[in-house]
C-alpha cells in the first residue's frame, strides 16, 4: 500500500468529519492522505467472487478518533472519496458501507530490481493520475508515537450517511511493515480526481510517501450509529 501524507489546515476538511468524531492529529498536525493498493483473492461472505478477485483501490482519507468510553478514544479513518474499477465492486461498497465509491480505470505495477522495489498505481479520470514510489526491499516494524503509526493503525472505518447518523465497521489484520522510501514521484490533479474542495493539494509537497507490506484483511459488518 502506498500512502503520500499531506500536512491540511483542520478547517479544509472539517466537513468531511464524520458524526461523533474528532480530528485525530499527530503532534499538532492535521494529515490527509492519498492510498492506493491491491485487492487480492477477494471474497463476499467468504466466496470468492468470478472476476472480482483482483483490483486496486485509490482513495483520500482523514484521520479521526472516537469516544468510547469515559476516557477512552478509538482511532478510525473516514473517505471522502473512493475509486474502485469494477461497477459491481462500488456498487456493494456503496450499498452496504455508505462509502463514496466511483468506478474508474486503473491501473499498478510492481517490480524489482537488484537493490529497490518499484510500485505505482494510476486512475483515469480526465487523464492518467499516477503515484509511484522506489523503495528498499527490507521492511521493518512500524514504530509507535511516528506518523507512519497514524498512517498504518487504521482498525475502523467510519462514514457519513446524513446528518443525524454514521457507519462504523472493523478492519481486522495483522499490523503492517514499512519499506524506506528511495524516491516518489505524484503526479495528480486532485481538484479533477476528488473534487474541487481539494484541488489545493495539488500544489503542495507531501510530507512524506511511504509504502507498507500489507497483510490479509476482513472487513465485518457495518453498524449504524445515530
Amino acid at each position: 500500500m502506498i500512502s503520500a501524507n499531506y500536512v491540511v489546515d483542520p478547517e479544509f476538511i472539517r466537513k468531511y468529519i464524520p458524526k461523533g468524531t474528532e480530528l485525530e492529529l499527530f503532534e499538532g498536525k492535521c494529515y490527509v492522505s492519498l492510498v492506493a493498493f491491491l485487492y487480492s483473492n477477494t471474497k463476499l461472505m467468504k466466496i470468492p467472487v468470478p472476476f472480482h478477485q483482483t483490483f486496486e483501490e485509490i482513495n483520500l482519507r482523514l484521520y479521526v478518533k472516537r469516544r468510547i468510553g469515559e476516557n477512552e478514544w478509538r482511532s478510525e479513518v473516514a473517505f471522502p472519496k473512493l475509486f474502485f474499477p469494477k461497477r459491481a465492486v462500488s456498487f456493494v461498497a456503496n450499498t452496504i458501507y455508505k462509502e463514496n465509491y466511483e468506478t474508474r480505470k486503473m491501473n499498478h505495477s510492481w517490480s524489482e530490481d537488484s537493490l529497490y522495489l518499484h510500485t505505482s498505481y494510476g486512475i483515469k479520470k480526465g487523464g492518467w493520475h499516477q503515484i509511484s514510489v522506489v523503495t528498499e526491499k527490507k521492511c521493518k516494524p512500524i514504530a509507535t508515537n511516528t506518523p507512519e503509526h497514524l498512517f498504518s493503525k487504521h482498525y475502523w472505518g467510519t462514514a457519513q450517511v446524513n446528518d443525524q447518523k454514521c457507519t462504523v465497521y472493523e478492519v481486522d489484520r495483522s499490523d503492517w511493515k514499512i519499506y524506506k522510501t528511495v524516491d516518489s514521484e505524484i503526479t495528480f490533479d486532485f481538484g479533477t480526481v476528488f473534487g474541487a474542495d481539494f484541488h489545493l493539494l495539488t500544489n503542495i509537497e507531501p510530507e512524506s510517501v511511504q509504502l507498507f507490506d500489507g497483510s490479509p484483511v476482513t472487513v465485518y459488518k457495518k453498524s449504524i450509529l445515530k
